[in-house]
């Protein structure tokens, strides 16, 4: 005896039309959505690798279609999510369902173009918009579908994709409008952002004393090199490290792009930065939040600070898996997550910032303050950095007390202005060189690069010599080198000569009797 089988009917013209997102791998895919149409007994299907929010979707969506004056159908239907093999998480699929059972029976026409259908939809049949990877879907329509169809809220988010028309629409009605007259629909406008309009609230000359720690922060706006702060509590580490984000140039339109995606794998984007961040995480983050994880995965503090300072306040504190994976992103300038379902890359091309006492106590250096620290404890406090994280530092200055009278004077030069004016000066020189061909910043460049820029003879045998003495890594060797030249380019110098190398060591060396603090670095002027 046959059994008798549901018979679907399937409406080639509303096949390719009709398309969700899902996020996997960091980014979001496109998920064309299928229904299909059969008599029988009452039955919803999702397949295709749903999620729990997509199966869902099943009970909204009757009430929803019948709140507009839509039926949803009596007998079987089913929907198929293609590609089949691709996880569907991360993004709402309630909309795409809702236009694809209304084409599927003749109650809407299907989409002239293809389109993304990117809501959620309540009882009411009222868009909802997604709770994150709005513009990661835009992105990934850009050049394949005609637009996007979303909530109002999210439609500003999603037209900060380039040349994706965007339309923000309140419920199953106004989709019905738009389908059956595109041309009347109006697209959404980006917002646009008003923060480089005005002055930063925290400005360099808020620090007062700590001309070389402050001197040390320019140098590593300047050529974008690895600082660490070291010294008592109480001395403006902090206070410098929180300025030194202020005097990085806006983000070109390009890296704020880059920024908005990843905060969009993470949440709503209102609009594209203009600024570059300052991610401070507190010590008790974990590896995850830190260089990013979960389901789908999701970026951390480390990529979210791509472009600006990442600031990492009592370096010693921060868990050792922590610091520890932090080493190879911060040399390759990305983010690699590998998990079995899932891989991603996200950027990570970020300032390091770090601040630290010297013992647990935190006197130990401090000339009133009498340090309470034994040598095994300042032993077991330092060897929570490892040497390779230090390594990768380029700058070391140690900060001591203020004098008072100093906190109660004019502010320390120099002024903001007058340190974007160097920075200006260094910037200028940094583009000639990238017109020739070579990595702009010198903390980009290699070793012969370096060297193909000039060095005077004096410059080199100094850089040997310091090398030999303080048994500098080949790595550090380079690092210094790099900060040289970036001194050369504030001071508005072709060549790498021998003062400049002479300052860079002086950064470098951590040994007693070489302090940063002693050094007589050479005076930048304006002229």
């Amino acid at each position: 005896m046959m059994r008798n089988h549901a018979r679907l009917v399937r409406h080639p013209e509303v096949e390719t039309g009709i398309y969700g997102a899902t996020l996997y791998g960091g980014k979001a895919r496109l998920v064309r959505v299928e229904a299909l149409l059969g008599r029988g007994l009452s039955r919803v299907q999702v397949v295709g690798m749903p999620d729990a929010v997509a199966l869902e979707a099943r009970e909204r969506l009757p009430p929803a279609l019948r709140r507009h004056g839509f039926s949803f159908p009596k007998g079987k239907v089913l929907f198929n999510l293609v590609p089949a093999q691709l996880p569907k998480s991360g993004l709402p699929l309630d909309l795409a369902l809702a236009v694809a059972v209304l084409a599927a029976q003749r109650l809407l026409p299907p989409p002239r173009q293809p389109l993304l259908f990117l809501a959620e939809l309540d009882l009411e049949g009222r868009l909802g918009p997604p709770a994150r990877g709005t513009l990661l879907a835009a992105m990934a329509a850009r050049g394949h579908l005609a637009g996007v169809v979303t909530a109002p809220e999210a439609a500003p988010e999603g037209a900060l994709a380039p040349g994706v028309p965007v339309y923000g629409v309140g419920d199953l009605g106004g989709v019905a409008a738009l389908l059956r007259d595109p041309a009347a629909a109006a697209t959404a406008q980006p917002v646009t952002s008003q923060a480089a309009a005005a002055p930063p609230a925290e400005r360099l000359d808020d620090v007062r004393g700590q001309d070389v720690a402050r001197r040390a922060a320019i140098i590593a706006a300047a050529g974008r090199h690895a600082l660490l702060l070291q010294g008592p509590p109480g001395t403006g580490k902090s206070l410098l490290a929180r300025r030194l984000v202020n005097l990085l140039p806006p983000l070109p339109p390009e890296r704020a792009l880059e920024l908005a995606l990843i905060e969009a794998a993470r949440g709503r984007v209102r609009a594209l930065a203009e600024r570059p961040p300052l991610r401070a995480p507190h010590t008790s983050i974990s590896p995850q939040g830190m260089l990013g994880g979960g389901h789908p995965l999701r970026p951390g503090e480390l990529s979210r600070a791509h472009g600006g300072v990442l600031f990492l306040d009592e370096l010693p504190e921060f868990a050792r898996p922590v610091l520890e994976g932090l080493r190879q992103p911060l040399e390759e300038k990305e983010v690699r997550l590998q998990r079995v379902l899932e891989q991603a890359v996200f950027p990570a091309d970020v300032l390091l910032v770090a601040a630290m006492n010297l013992c647990p106590c935190g006197y130990t250096g401090h000339p009133k303050m009498p340090c309470a620290c034994t040598l095994a404890q300042k032993q077991r406090y330092r060897a929570r950095t490892s040497g390779p994280l230090l390594d990768r530092f380029d700058l070391f200055v140690e900060v001591g007390p203020v004098e008072p009278w100093r906190l109660q004077g004019p502010p320390t030069p120099p002024s903001d202005e007058e340190a974007r004016a160097w920075l200006e000066r260094a910037a200028a020189l940094q583009r000639r060189r990238g017109a020739r061909g070579r990595p702009p910043l010198a903390s980009q460049a290699s070793l012969q690069d370096l060297r193909a820029e000039g060095m005077a003879p004096q410059a080199d045998a100094l850089l040997q010599s310091a090398a030999e003495r303080f048994g500098f890594s080949g790595r550090g060797c380079v690092r210094c080198l790099r900060v040289a030249r970036t001194i050369a380019d504030l001071l508005g110098c072709e060549r790498v000569g021998g003062e400049h190398v002479r300052e860079a060591i002086t950064y470098r060396a951590r040994v007693p009797g070489l302090a940063p603090s002693q050094a007589a670095p050479a005076a930048i002027t304006t002229d």
